[in-house]
């Protein structure tokens, strides 16, 4: 026995050293392909607008060739890194426009819940003075009041900590076409906890600048949930929660409601992405967590 143990421990030796090797190989390809990537975008300078659109670089992309849009979008970003997207304080300044130097008027269901979710973002909006509640008997007419243009924000609860997303609030944000724009949890007086929205009609143009982003997709035969979801896990998206639903009585195909952490996510190679790649996507939210 002791005869074969010699050789049994070289060969080891060389598998170990051969699967270095293979790293190190696959690691220096990965830094050529990604350098190769980067001389194409900067020899396209001059024909592109800065930063490029969406467009711009799926038309380059398609020109030269390339096999990854994934990693094209990310040599994109590298690229034009820090002249891209939104500053903190212009998603700030975004979050307290009122329209017209008028007051903020925020529409919701008033309970002791939801007055506590409007204290946070009455806070953010310009405090009080600034910011005036309007209350409502119903959800559906808290929502109609921000799609009507008679409130500027709307308050509406999404999810709970032992439930989970709540599908009929998130139907409603859909069907009145709102937006979020910020998100508290509430405490309900035991462990459990309510996540409240803050809604508008609009949201800041991307690529996007806050924490948190909500979409929409709907899977085509061209781009998979699985490989939507690799995408934007490649991009530094953590997806937070998915929930799926059907896209109407006339589609075989259901809609993703996907939930992601931005804050270490390329935002802008993302948003090449979407838009290069003709997801069929909508962005529902993009916000803070406050």
């Amino acid at each position: 026995m002791t005869d074969g143990i010699g050789p049994e421990r070289d060969g080891l030796r060389t598998v170990a050293a051969n699967l270095r090797f293979l790293r190190k190989k696959k690691d220096a390809l990965r830094f050529l392909t990604d350098a190769q990537l980067e001389e194409t975008v900067r020899s396209a300078e001059d024909e592109l607008s800065s930063p490029p659109t969406p467009e711009e670089a799926a038309e380059l992309f398609s020109s030269v060739g390339g096999e990854d849009f994934v990693s094209f979008c990310s040599a994109v970003s590298r690229v034009y890194s820090g002249r891209t997207g939104q500053t903190s304080s212009d998603s700030e300044r975004d979050l307290q426009e009122a329209g017209a130097g008028e007051p903020v008027r925020i529409a919701y269901l008033q309970n002791a819940f939801s007055d506590r979710a409007y204290r946070v973002f009455s806070s953010k909006l310009g405090g009080s003075g600034q910011v005036a509640a309007v209350y409502f008997p119903g959800f559906r007419e808290v929502a109609e009041e921000v799609y009507s243009g008679r409130c500027s924000h709307a308050i509406l609860p999404t999810a709970s900590s032992e439930d989970g997303q709540i599908v009929s609030f998130r139907r409603l944000i859909g069907r009145f076409d709102l937006k979020i724009t910020a998100a508290t949890d509430v405490s309900l007086d035991d462990e459990r906890t309510m996540r409240f929205v803050l809604l508008r009609r609009r949201l800041p143009s991307p690529p996007w600048s806050a924490s948190f982003m909500d979409i929409s997709a709907v899977p085509t035969d061209e781009l998979s949930a699985g490989d939507l979801l690799s995408a934007c896990e490649r991009f530094g998206a953590v997806l937070i929660s998915a929930n799926s639903h059907p896209s109407g009585p006339e589609e075989d195909r259901n809609v993703l409601d996907l939930t992601f952490d931005l804050r270490s996510a390329d935002s802008f190679a993302l948003y090449l992405f979407l838009e290069g790649s003709h997801a069929r996507y909508e962005t529902v939210g993009s916000y803070e967590l406050l």
